[in-house]
């Protein structure tokens, strides 16, 4: 996917959409890796707040932080 896939997925997203994250936990599991746990509230202009699970795995790479992998679940 890579940068350009990501900037295009959030380019498709509806006008409006706003994200509030709450940091639940981080470990990091090296110099270079962190993996983070956190809670994510979707706000949409034309329909309820959708509130989901979001996992984080991010890599250091010449100083700079970049997800190596993301993974999101709705719990009912």
């Amino acid at each position: 996917m890579g940068r350009a896939g990501v900037a295009e997925y959030y380019a498709g997203q509806p006008l409006g959409l706003t994200a509030a994250y709450d940091i639940r936990e981080t470990r990091r599991l090296a110099d270079d890796v962190v993996l983070g746990y956190l809670a994510v509230e979707f706000g949409f202009t034309d329909r309820p707040t959708l509130t989901v699970n979001l996992g984080v795995l991010l890599r250091r790479i010449n100083n700079d932080w970049q997800i190596s992998h993301y993974q999101v679940s709705q719990l009912p």
